[in-house]
């Protein structure tokens, strides 16, 4: 079953950033870590149900300068805040190796984001996160023991949130059918018919619906399998 898992935020300030959300939601957040290879690190806002935002932004002054990934980020948050992504989960490796035939891609299993404990998180995913966010699409990770999800991690929010509601998506539900096959209509997706990305998370709470909007990531690559 496919789920939505995360949502990446962009910002040109990781803690300023972050304490805005958080100011403006009342949500909770942790520090997430850092990932190697990139000039990247992230703070984690729970969601509940397992979902969760990653605020991230370039903290390696020279890393554009050399690395495609981290130039893509900087050229992105220049203007502020951006959902760089979004991220999708299935519950067996079973599933996430047929998601990986059916798009034509392999399923990595690098380490991705090193936490402030020092271990490293290893979620298998697939196809590539970044390249999918260039082009204003999810990519689909799996982790088997979801003891360690970042969304299960302890923080204190001032107002509790219980899952995401919706979010709004460019595009269409035919273009997103093409992506992720049949599955796509069981996501709680509201499309808008503008470029490819995400505009707008919405979470429940027990006040209702908290609703976060930015902008989204500029000039998407075309869509293809992979």
């Amino acid at each position: 079953m496919l789920t939505i898992d995360h949502i990446s935020l962009g910002t040109r300030n990781l803690y300023e950033g972050t304490e805005r959300l958080c100011r403006e939601t009342g949500f909770g957040q942790y520090e997430g870590g850092w990932f190697p290879g990139l000039g990247i690190a992230n703070r984690i806002v729970p969601l509940g149900a397992d979902q969760y935002i990653e605020v991230e932004s370039v903290i390696d002054a020279y890393s554009p300068e050399h690395n495609a990934s981290d130039r893509w980020f900087y050229e992105q948050i220049r203007g502020g805040d951006v959902y760089l992504g979004w991220c999708l989960r299935v519950d067996t490796r079973e599933e996430l190796a047929a998601v990986a035939a059916r798009m034509g891609t392999e399923i990595i299993e690098t380490g991705l984001r090193q936490r402030p404990d020092g271990t490293l998180s290893a979620p298998a995913r697939t196809p590539d996160t970044v390249s999918c966010w260039q082009r204003g699409v999810p990519n689909v990770f799996h982790l088997p023991d979801m003891s360690v999800h970042p969304a299960a991690q302890p923080c204190t929010p001032t107002v509790t949130p219980q899952g995401i509601a919706w979010l709004e998506v460019g595009g269409t539900e035919d273009d997103m059918r093409r992506w992720l096959g049949p599955q796509a209509a069981d996501l709680p997706l509201r499309y808008n018919g503008d470029r490819p990305g995400l505009y707008t998370v919405a979470v429940t709470t027990s006040d209702g619906e908290v609703v976060i909007r930015r902008t989204a990531v500029t000039e998407p690559e075309p869509v293809g399998r992979g």
